[in-house]
């Protein structure tokens, strides 16, 4: 990079965040808008399926909700063609049977350090690299999704 240009900004993600705990669910929107993310705090499940859900990138779920649980939520968001990550935040996670578990993309307990959640989160939103700079490099740029040709 030449020093007449300026450094590229990180692209925004927009992050779902569902959780019937109001104060929780506000400490934990204002973290993420301050890391750089766009939030949609939702504190209903059922009001979360109202969103169009092409307009997110990650979703992070409370377990224990009135009307849907965490579960029931990302089966029915799914159902949507969320194809996003789904991380539940929950203060129950590792008392749910695996094979829950397992259909989200992780499972993290609210009392853990909040720098886990942020490396979770981080984890699945890396920046796709400039694909000429992937053919230039010999590798995929999307490698998510399999190989494709460039």
């Amino acid at each position: 990079m030449s020093s007449n240009q300026l450094p590229q900004p990180l692209p925004k993600y927009c992050i779902l965040c569902v959780d019937d705990e109001h104060i929780g669910l506000g400490v934990r929107t204002a973290l993420l808008e301050d890391e750089g993310y766009f939030v949609t705090a939702v504190s209903c499940p059922l009001m979360a399926l109202e969103y169009d859900v092409s307009q997110f990138h990650l979703a992070i779920l409370d377990f224990d909700m009135p009307g849907l649980n965490g579960f029931q939520l990302l089966l029915r968001l799914r159902a949507a063609h969320a194809s996003f990550p789904i991380v539940l935040l929950s203060g129950m996670s590792r008392e749910l049977p695996n094979d829950i578990r397992a259909m989200f993309s992780s499972c993290l307990d609210k009392g853990e350090p909040i720098h886990i959640l942020l490396n979770t989160i981080r984890s699945y939103l890396t920046p796709i690299p400039d694909p000429a700079e992937c053919r230039v490099m010999g590798r995929d740029a999307h490698p998510l999704y399999g190989r494709h040709q460039l």
